[in-house]
């Protein structure tokens, strides 16, 4: 394989963004064809490069050019492939190309129309390069470009104020969490004295005693490791851009960007990105114990919260977004507990099925519309006890998937205690809570007398052989996959850390019998619900009903939100607003003008009153006085007989020169004529 023709998966997309943002405004609707190409391009590099790394056994690594060089920092941009890198393009490559072809047909009509398939190729990009990058900076510009674009998908249909809101909610709150991620790469520069990801990775353990007093600009000291800060700086991040507690509350409100927007957002880019960081840092965060604890605790409290959000929304929409939420939050959870291998499983299943979801939303208000009925139909009439047997016997297929077959490893590559232990605690709840959904699913749907023209018999013999050979089926396929995925993500994650202590490893009987009992007891909680359908008093008290208004508004995070963050932040803008523009600028401005006005007033009293026009006065009267002094002082009849003696003169002198005019005129014609003979008979003599 070529490796420079993995190129072209960044910038196929990157390229049709650029081709549509410049000549939309002539191609319309034929953007999408451009778009299209684009991502189908990457998706078949992607499948290449899927195939090359899986053939190679080892990472790729794609260099592009020296980005800076100061002193000695030096940046260079290069894409790396690895296991981890393939996986993750096959499913934002997928998943983007069926949002892209069901874009074109979904967003016909739309003003925006070209400018969507522009932003959207964008977005690719930045998730594209996201996961492909060598150095840091180039993820964290990567990570930036998708929260553009995040920005601009979300407000698409800006005439809606709700819209504007929304991505506004969602650019803030993303850009708060992303200055935690800038912090983690300074502080990563500033302890691996480098930005390339992998040298980072190489050198995480030598530096694991490191540390940084964080309160020594107090003149105390507080130790703590560098790998600790950097972990949860970066951690940070993740929070934002995969909504996590307490930066989940942009997600839900992303709902106002079209269908596809949505399914790209949830399913192949953005949420994504959080674990993602995680995994791909998974050598550093395996150094700090404490960085585990906390990105675990977030990812269970995020993973339970949303959970019980879900229940009590009305819109399938926000069901599907919290639902997201809940999702991320068990990837985080894993993360933290050691199980990088689950997550990155859980988020490639998760990301295909709520990108189906989302692009099939309206299948599925109908289909929970059926739901709801026939489930009103079923408790209209006794079902037959082949449908209690058959519920009974789909609840004991899970703890077989899960407790027998190579799944665990999926949790245990990196023998991590507490991946063992939540392993087995989530692998329980897993499987009661499952025989709980499948017991209610079975009675509502395969009811003898459901009211749709479509009459299933669940308790037929066919109906029973084909579930048991589909069951079967699914069985050898999982544990096929399970069984491949593990080792190979497993090379482009940290080594296996060695532990010596004994760990409590539970005998073939145990690991067959718990979960059994396990989904014994959740079918039967399910069948005792079944057989009392009305609530119970303790549901119909006042704390139950509490309760209920408390997850249906969401525990009131928008609104704590409100009151102790954005009123207080609005309220200190418009104090700074009057204190800095209205009192120190206006009053600088005005107090400045004033001064001015007061100065010319002083300048015009002074000279122009005062000097000026004082000096020309008395310089007018000492004239004037001069003047009428000249005046007494000379007599005026003398002056007038001179002139009239210097009058009588000159025209004595004028009646002389008219007398002699005419014998002057005759001298000097004689003279002239002697000069012209003498000249004549000069040049003669010459000639001769």
């Amino acid at each position: 394989m070529f490796p420079a023709l993995y190129i072209l998966i960044p910038l196929s997309p990157l390229l049709a963004s650029m081709i549509i943002a410049l000549a939309g405004h002539w191609m319309g609707e034929k953007s999408r064809r451009v778009a299209m190409t684009a991502i189908g391009t990457s998706l078949a590099i992607s499948i290449v490069a899927f195939i090359d790394v899986v053939s190679r056994g080892e990472a790729i690594a794609v260099p592009l050019y020296e980005f800076l060089r100061s002193g000695d920092l030096i940046i260079d941009m290069g894409l790396y492939i690895d296991q981890l890198t393939v996986l993750l393009l096959l499913l934002v490559t997928g998943v983007s190309f069926v949002v892209h072809v069901y874009s074109a047909r979904y967003m016909i009509g739309d003003a925006r129309y070209s400018r969507f398939f522009a932003v959207t190729t964008l977005f690719t990009f930045g998730m594209v390069t996201l996961v492909m990058s060598s150095n840091l900076l180039m993820m964290f510009m990567s990570w930036e470009i998708m929260g553009i674009c995040s920005y601009l998908l979300i407000s698409h249909q800006s005439d809606r104020p709700a819209a504007c809101r929304a991505a506004t909610k969602a650019f803030l709150v993303n850009a708060v969490a992303d200055v935690g991620l800038l912090f983690g790469i300074v502080l990563s520069y500033a302890t691996f004295h480098t930005l390339d990801i992998q040298l980072i990775l190489d050198r995480a353990p030598d530096m694991a005693e490191e540390t940084f007093n964080l309160l020594s600009w107090f003149g105390h000291e507080l130790h703590v490791p560098k790998v600790t800060i950097i972990t949860l700086l970066l951690f940070m991040g993740c929070l934002g851009k995969s909504a996590q507690v307490p930066f989940h509350v942009w997600l839900p409100y992303a709902m106002e960007a079209p269908t596809p927007v949505s399914a790209l957002i949830h399913a192949a880019t953005m949420v994504n990105a959080g674990p993602f960081l995680l995994v791909r840092f998974s050598a550093l965060v395996i150094l700090s114990p404490v960085a585990m604890t906390v990105i675990a605790i977030v990812g269970a409290t995020t993973a339970l919260f949303a959970a019980i959000v879900s229940l009590t929304q009305s819109d399938i929409k926000k069901i599907l977004a919290y639902s997201t939420i809940s999702q991320i939050g068990f990837m985080i959870m894993a993360c933290g507990l050691g199980a990088f291998v689950a997550a990155i499983f859980h988020m490639m299943a998760h990301g295909f099925l709520k990108g189906f979801l989302f692009l099939s939303t309206g299948n599925q208000l109908e289909a929970t519309g059926s739901h709801a009925h026939h489930q009103h139909a079923s408790e209209e009439s006794k079902p037959p006890w082949s449908l209690y047997l058959g519920a009974l016997i789909l609840a004991c297929v899970p703890p077989f998937l899960i407790f027998t077959g190579p799944y665990e490893s999926l949790w245990t590559v990196h023998n991590s205690i507490a991946a063992k232990l939540g392993f087995w605690v989530i692998g329980l709840l897993t499987v009661f809570f499952t025989a709980v959904y499948l017991f209610r699913g079975v009675v509502s749907q395969f009811h003898p007398h459901p009211t749709s023209s479509v009459r299933p018999h669940f308790y037929s013999l066919k109906h029973l052989t084909a579930i048991g050979v589909g069951a079967l089926g699914l069985i050898g396929l999982l544990i096929g996959v399970w069984s491949w995925f593990a080792p190979f993500l497993a090379l482009a994650l940290a080594k296996p850390t060695v532990s010596d202590t004994v760990v409590w490893q539970p005998n073939l009987f145990l690991m067959l019998a718990l979960p059994l009992i396990v989904a014994a007891g959740g079918w039967a909680f399910a069948y005792m619900l079944h057989l009392k359908p009305k609530p119970s008093r303790a549901a119909r008290s006042s704390l139950s009903k509490s309760m209920y208004v408390l997850f249906l508004n969401k525990f009131y995070v928008d609104e704590i939100y409100h009151v102790f963050i954005v009123r207080p932040v609005i309220g200190f803008a418009r104090w700074l607003w009057r204190a800095v523009d209205e009192w120190l600028i206006n009053g600088l401005i005005f107090g400045t003008a004033a001064m001015v006005v007061s100065m010319a007033r002083w300048l015009w009293q002074v000279i122009d009153v005062r000097a000026i026009d004082r000096t020309v006065e008395g310089t007018g009267g000492t004239s004037i006085g001069l003047a009428r002094w000249l005046w007494e002082a000379i007599d005026v009849r003398r002056i007038d007989k001179t002139s009239e003696q210097i009058g009588q003169a000159v025209d004595a002198t004028g009646r002389k020169l008219h007398v002699v005019e005419p014998r002057t005129l005759q001298h000097h014609l004689l003279v002239v004529i002697s000069w012209l003979v003498f000249a004549i008979v000069f040049f003669y003599w010459l000639v001769l």
